[in-house]
């Protein structure tokens, strides 16, 4: 049974882990990591300074400029990339002439400067893109606490620590999984802080029963469904309207396989970040509450021992998820941020946010020791 429930307040007692500050770090799509790409393009020095805005005017007519760009850097002025004009000044002067630019406003010979092309969509790419040319850049501040780390204060980490403390523990006890798959998986409420399950790969008894697999079809239990019959004389109801109204009956958390009783779980406070836009998040969580229907786990978060293969995390992305969490990397058949970045693939009707290396050097050594089995 359960003793009195850890919480992220209280002082951890050495349980033979050793408590780590690990540094979550965001698993976000090529566009936001990646410096934004050049592009040669010529640029016109301008000989009168009165003339700039005359200029500007006459070239947002016939040659525009893309919006994050700016027209003018000092005396010189964004004009086209190279390539628009095959690469001929001839090509260039010829059509400012015919769109009535008059070209004794720049100086003779034209300057081929290499100039951003793509949107700077964070402020590291930003401060790239200005030292080539000026751009227009409103940050969004949310992904700026993301990838800054701000996004959680001390105690929701410390809060995240211990659930992958429990996960290091149940995969210990009892995960079988394989060398594409393996470790464990929970799930958690964080408007309240609970576990709602708790899970551990059972591949030996059954070739789906991936960790993640087994953590929401436990939460499906707790709401009247499931897929499998995992317990003995275990009954579950999908009431006649056929939807299920976003509550969590009955004694909380599940877990699978019932060893996992042997673990004492934390409880935590809120785990919500706080978030500029604080009102519009109060009343999407009111929503949530209400929330009736067939996904099982909007708005909760999972906590992966392991990166998750294919099918754990379109399970994830299936149920809706809307953050995960995991320790140690897959890199045989991990897509979050192994061999792909599931959740940045176009044309998805939802996305999770991802975060790596919680304990990561803990759950490699953990998962090292676990059971594989041949499939």
């Amino acid at each position: 049974m359960d003793s009195e429930p850890l919480t992220a307040t209280k002082k951890l007692k050495d349980d033979g882990i050793s408590k780590m500050n690990s540094k979550l770090r965001p698993i976000l799509a090529k566009e936001l990591t990646q410096l934004p790409l050049l592009e040669k393009s010529f640029i016109g020095v301008l000989k009168n300074k009165r003339n700039i805005s005359k200029a500007i005017t006459c070239l947002v007519k016939c040659l525009p400029c893309p919006q994050f760009l700016k027209r003018c850097a000092d005396m010189k002025l964004y004009i086209a990339p190279i390539h628009s004009m095959d690469g001929s000044v001839e090509n260039l002067k010829k059509l400012l002439v015919e769109k009535n630019f008059d070209l004794s406003w720049l100086e003779d010979e034209f300057e081929i400067v290499e100039i951003p092309c793509e949107v700077p969509r964070t402020k590291d790419q930003m401060i790239y893109a200005q030292k080539f040319w000026p751009v227009n850049f409103h940050p969004d501040l949310n992904l700026e606490a993301i990838i800054s780390g701000s996004i959680f204060d001390e105690v929701q980490q410390e809060s995240l620590e211990m659930c992958m403390k429990s996960l290091i523990q149940a995969a210990e006890l009892s995960a079988v999984g394989t060398t594409e798959c393996n470790g464990s998986a929970l799930i958690i409420d964080p408007d309240q802080g609970s576990i709602l399950s708790i899970a551990a790969s059972s591949i030996d008894q059954h070739p789906m029963w991936h960790a993640s697999m087994l953590a929401v079809d436990l939460v499906a239990r707790l709401q009247g469904g499931g897929a499998w019959q995992l317990f003995k004389d275990d009954v579950s109801q999908i009431p006649s309207n056929g939807t299920m109204k976003r509550k969590c009956p009955g004694v909380t958390p599940l877990r699978y396989p019932e060893i996992l009783h042997k673990l004492r779980l934390p409880e935590t406070g809120s785990l919500h970040p706080m978030n500029k836009n604080s009102k519009k998040s109060d009343k999407k969580l009111k929503q949530s509450e209400d929330k009736s229907g067939p996904y099982l786990c909007t708005n909760y978060w999972a906590v992966l021992l392991q990166e998750p293969c294919p099918l754990c995390a379109m399970a994830l992305l299936h149920s809706r998820v809307s953050r995960i969490f995991y320790g140690t990397s897959n890199p045989r058949t991990g897509i979050l941020g192994s061999k792909a970045v599931l959740h940045s693939v176009p044309g998805l009707n939802h996305r999770y946010q991802v975060w790596s290396s919680l304990l990561e050097e803990e759950c490699a050594q953990i998962l090292q020791k676990c059971r594989v089995v041949d499939t």
